[in-house]
């Protein structure tokens, strides 16, 4: 199980960065620019602040915020954040998803892709969650879910060092 879970985890922090960071075709040497950083900074704090929204409506627990807090510190690890990168969790704490962002569960059956916010879009989470046949509750669930995934897998990093 925990083996399950482990990879579970690192899949997860894939799927987190990879939408979080939304870099667009990036060839190996390139790196990526400042705007396109504090864009996916923005993310990570949107959905710190979805997450605050969660608990709000009762969907998600302080430990789930902290998970997801520990996450937003682990992305961004001592670069510098912009003020309008900060601003995005206060959009999140309305409900509101600014993309580019993955919520909820990758479906590739669905060719429209709901789960997929892109860059420049807003959706609430409510909307967001009838787009995929879904609800705030599940979608707050599998958010928390994967913070608590990354939490652990970072956890289990750092003790084996």
């Amino acid at each position: 199980m925990q083996e399950f879970r482990t990879a579970l985890a690192g899949r997860m922090t894939a799927t987190i960065l990879a939408s979080a960071l939304a870099l667009g075709p990036l060839q190996a040497q390139e790196l990526p620019t400042d705007q396109q950083l504090q864009t996916a900074f923005g993310s990570v704090y949107n959905h710190l602040g979805l997450m605050e929204y969660c608990m709000g409506k009762g969907f998600a627990t302080a430990v789930d915020v902290a998970n997801t807090r520990k996450s937003v510190v682990a992305t961004i690890a001592g670069m510098t954040v912009t003020p309008a990168a900060f601003a995005q969790q206060a959009v999140g704490r309305r409900g509101d998803i600014v993309g580019p962002q993955v919520i909820g569960l990758i479906d590739s059956s669905n060719p429209a892709r709901p789960e997929e916010v892109r860059e420049g879009q807003t959706m609430s989470l409510a909307d967001n969650a009838r787009a995929q046949k879904s609800s705030e509750r599940t979608l707050c669930r599998q958010m928390a879910e994967q913070a608590s995934a990354v939490a652990e897998a970072a956890s289990s990093a750092a003790s084996d060092q």
